[in-house]
């Protein structure tokens, strides 16, 4: 009796998630979004010169005719350095999407630094927003932009780190 129960709700998960995906449109896999965007973003000069990275989550929503549209930092703390600033700045620049595409969305930017003066190693934080902060927004792919830190002379060097958590670094 138990078997053919859970074989059921099995069914009935797989057909929910299938609706869901089925229904959720591919705002990821737009060529203006997954391309244009992140080459517009740029990582902050002081952040980039401080060695801080960071994650911030952008929500807005895409209206009727596919203009973006309130948007917001989803982050429950302010990280600082411009990184807010700038991807509002460039998510409001975006030109019209897809009608398709209208709904509200969370998009998550990773702020990640290239340390040239520790073997070119990328170094990002790995932190997620709770679903509390999300909401009822489609979560977007990550976008990932990479800053750099330039070696400094031997015995002065910081190691990178990220704003509201423990430092991720090897030296």
């Amino acid at each position: 009796m138990m078997k053919p129960v859970l074989l059921f709700c099995l069914l009935l998960a797989e057909a929910v998630a299938y609706a869901q995906t089925a229904a959720t449109p591919a705002l990821s896999e737009d060529p203006v979004f997954r391309i244009m965007l992140p080459r517009r973003i740029v990582y902050p000069a002081a952040a980039e010169h401080a060695g801080v990275y960071a994650k911030v989550y952008a929500g807005f929503r895409i209206d009727s005719k596919g203009h973006v549209q309130d948007i917001s930092i989803l982050n429950p703390t302010k990280i600082g350095y411009g990184f807010e600033h700038e991807v509002i700045k460039k998510l409001k620049k975006l030109p019209p999407l897809k009608p398709d595409y209208e709904g509200t969305y969370a998009l998550p930017v990773t702020f990640a630094l290239s340390d040239y003066g520790n073997g070119a190693k990328v170094t990002s934080t790995t932190n997620s927003l709770s679903n509390m902060y999300l909401g009822n927004r489609i979560l977007l792919t990550e976008l990932k932009i990479v800053g750099n830190v330039m070696p400094i002379e031997k015995g002065h060097e910081l190691a990178p780190y990220t704003l509201g958590t423990v430092p991720l670094t090897d030296r």
